[in-house]
């Protein structure tokens, strides 16, 4: 069984609420080497459909274009996303129509194939369950934005010809793939940051290809986590420590775990299977690589998700095998209430002239940006959830948010400058080119994976039946005359 993904470490665009990271256009013309970025740029599809449903136009289904294994590309879902990403990618812009579509379809082949792939390995699992709550809380997030649940069925219907259980269902259909892309992607090839000086030289070989930013605001933030009161964290490691004293008397592991972890992996007597180095979270991950396998760790260990007792039962090359017993450690009302207390006195404080950077430096949770005053970097209104867009769109240059929530704590937002069109820079977007670059050397190290797989899936590439347009704006190709 894999990790769950709560177990992973964070990566620094998940600090960036909404953040959509995305891979330059493949430069150059040498087929092998659009071969080799293509591969990875599976993974890099966003869910595109997924995305506030008036983005793209209702089409008909106006013929299959691939076919990969028993799974079907329609060419209406061709155009679509050749439509998006041309005006996302400027290295697609570089191709005509023609061009653009067969670059496109290879992609979503391949995604196909990642897909199929992660469902036939046994050891990643994915759960409808767990991923429902994440759609209804969009769901949510839809109906707000469009003023009720009315509007948005209202909208879906004019926009997709769909209903909002049928939206819903597709939403869930696109999380839980989503999730397999995440899963097969930390198994084979880990979540490893780039180093300063690749990034640099990323920047250096691609800047042409990175897009132009419209639209764009400048933001910096405050992080506060909702940090459990110091009752329950004596009360977790209270009860770690016994667990911990009865395996000491000769407990079996697995027993403790199905009757006390808080994680999926309980029910499995803890094994979370094999994990590469880099790819759990620091603190879980420095304890278990210091065991032998056998051994574990004889006091509990935190972690952002609480305390774990960790037990190693295999090691081969770079990798770990590891189960574990998780005591989940969650926040009360009134953890969450002194921390909006924290912020609202900060934001009444930065609007009588206090320096919102020192109060960053000071304050904030977020060791990637607080030492920098804050500072998130540019962002584009679409790239941002609509509930963080609320809380900034309005905003004057220089004008501090209310305190917004996300994942496990609080925001304050700082508009510090809009720009009508600039591009993308080191010294201003820094995060965002690192996400940009970590992203495409990750998918360079999945492409290798996914060449191999193509091999082992029927694919039916059906492209050249449909009569092409010339120009990246034509109308949708129609079938060829045979």
């Amino acid at each position: 069984m894999r990790p769950d993904p709560d177990l992973q470490k964070v990566s620094p665009s998940s600090r960036r609420p909404g953040l959509i990271a995305r891979v330059p256009g493949t430069p150059g013309s040498a087929r092998a080497a659009r071969s080799r970025r293509r591969g990875g740029a599976a993974l890099a599809l966003a869910v595109w459909a997924a995305a506030f449903p008036a983005a793209a136009a209702k089409q008909p289904m106006d013929g299959i274009v691939a076919v990969v294994d028993e799974q079907i590309i329609l060419l209406s879902e061709l155009e679509d996303l050749r439509q998006a990403l041309a005006e996302q990618q400027p290295g697609l812009t570089r191709l005509n129509a023609d061009g653009q579509r067969r670059e496109i379809l290879e992609r979503l082949i391949d995604d196909k194939v990642v897909l199929i792939k992660a469902k036939q390995d046994t050891t990643i699992k994915v759960s409808e369950k767990d991923i429902a709550p994440r759609v209804e809380e969009a769901i949510s997030h839809y109906v707000e934005q469009q003023g009720g649940e009315k509007k948005l069925e209202t909208l879906l219907l004019q926009t997709n010809g769909m209903t909002l259980s049928q939206f819903r269902a597709k939403l869930l259909k696109q999380y839980v793939e989503q999730s397999y892309r995440q899963k097969i992607q930390y198994k084979y090839v880990g979540d490893h940051e780039p180093s300063n000086s690749q990034v640099r030289e990323f920047y250096r070989e691609y800047r042409d290809s990175l897009p132009m930013q419209q639209n764009g605001i400048l933001l910096s933030h405050i992080q506060i986590k909702v940090k459990p009161g110091a009752a329950l964290e004596r009360a977790a490691f209270k009860k770690a420590d016994s667990l911990l004293k009865r395996l000491d008397k000769g407990e079996a592991f697995a027993d403790l775990a199905k009757a006390y972890s808080d994680d999926y992996s309980g029910k499995e007597g803890g094994d979370i299977g094999y994990t590469k180095r880099g790819t759990l979270d620091p603190d879980y991950e420095k304890a278990a690589f210091s065991l032998e396998t056998g051994d574990y760790a004889k006091i509990p260990i935190r972690s952002r998700h609480g305390y774990h007792i960790i037990k190693v039962t295999a090691k081969k090359d770079n990798e770990i095998r590891t189960s574990h017993i998780l005591l989940k450690l969650t926040p009360s009302a009134a953890d969450s209430a002194r921390t909006l207390a924290l912020l609202d006195s900060l934001r009444q404080a930065a609007a009588k002239g206090e320096n919102f950077a020192a109060m960053a430096s000071r304050f904030s949770d977020d060791r990637k940006t607080k030492d920098n005053g804050g500072s998130l970097g540019w962002f584009t209104r679409d790239q941002l959830d609509p509930r963080y867009l609320a809380a900034v769109d309005s905003l004057p240059e220089g004008g501090v948010s209310a305190p917004v929530a996300i994942s496990d704590g609080y925001h304050l937002f700082r508009l510090d400058k809009k720009a009508a069109e600039r591009a993308l820079t080191p010294e201003e977007d820094w995060a965002q080119i690192s996400q940009i670059a970590k992203n495409y050397f990750l998918n360079q190290k999945l492409s290798t994976y996914v060449r191999k797989w193509r091999e082992t899936v029927h694919i039916e590439n059906r492209l050249s039946q449909y009569a092409m347009g010339a120009a990246a704006g034509d109308a949708a190709p129609t079938p060829a005359p045979r």
